[in-house]
């Protein structure tokens, strides 16, 4: 067995080498995405599984009786401040960076096996933190969250208006026709997914007014954008389909995932 688990251990780190060495200043973008992609899915792991381990550390559940929504909350908070440690410490790095010719730039494409390991040691170090500082992190982050929220809006629509000015400028029917199509399916997605939104952030049992209103209003936002962008009087109906449709869709993600960051 532990032969076995050697192996797999020399694999695992083979292959991150090999992950790491091939990130490129392209996609270096998507390994960060990556990276933070990782950390949502261990958020969720260990707010499933992960109370009965914080309760054995003595820093953390100290003498007090604490229910498992508490120990749930903990895990997810400590993850998310390391996380915020880790992106915090690279922004501040990267701060006054204009073009490639600067040092700094190829901190932020390289050197990926030493950025994985501090992520990694920040995350653990998140939960060696005292519970005050985690309270005063928590209530930190609801305005965070909202904020950061905001701002991957505003990079989603700029990167939808990149996507139709490149489609557009073609000038032939089949774009026109796949913008429409792209449109359509992202319409029928956002107005499916709120309605699971109903089924995840509306428990039975609980009160989960807001929640509701929250839901319903950017479903009521996603009709009127739809009827204002099929109206005849707007100019240029595919171009503003596509772009409606993307506002409704980054209001509807920004409102559900703020949701779930307030509930």
């Amino acid at each position: 067995m532990s032969c076995l688990i050697s192996c797999c251990t020399t694999a695992t780190c083979g292959l991150c080498t090999s992950v790491a060495s091939g990130l490129t200043n392209k996609s270096a973008r998507i390994a960060y995405c990556g990276l933070f992609g990782v950390s949502l899915v261990v958020s969720w792991i260990l707010r499933e599984v992960g109370a009965p381990l914080l309760e054995k550390f003595p820093w953390i559940s100290h003498s007090e009786t604490h229910p498992k929504e508490w120990y749930q909350i903990q895990a997810v908070l400590r993850l998310s401040l390391g996380n915020f440690l880790f992106f915090g410490i690279f922004a501040l790095i990267m701060i006054g960076v204009k073009d490639q010719n600067d040092r700094r730039d190829s901190w932020h494409h390289g050197g990926w096996i030493a950025k994985m390991v501090l992520w990694l040691l920040l995350v653990v170090l998140a939960f060696f933190i005292p519970n005050a500082v985690i309270s005063f992190y928590g209530t930190l982050s609801i305005f965070g969250a909202g904020a950061f929220l905001l701002v991957q809006v505003l990079i989603l629509l700029d990167f939808t208006h990149s996507w139709n000015d490149a489609w557009v400028e073609k000038d032939e029917q089949k774009w026109y026709v796949a913008l429409l199509v792209v449109s359509a399916g992202c319409y029928i997605a956002a107005f499916a997914f709120s309605g699971i939104l109903f089924i995840w952030f509306n428990p039975s049992g609980q009160d989960c007014g807001l929640n509701i209103f929250f839901i319903v209003m950017t479903m009521i936002l996603g009709f009127v954008f739809a009827i204002i962008a099929l109206h005849p009087a707007v100019s240029e109906t595919i171009y503003t389909i596509l772009n409606m449709h993307f506002i409704h869709w980054n209001v509807q993600n920004m409102f559900s995932c703020y949701i779930s960051s307030i509930s």
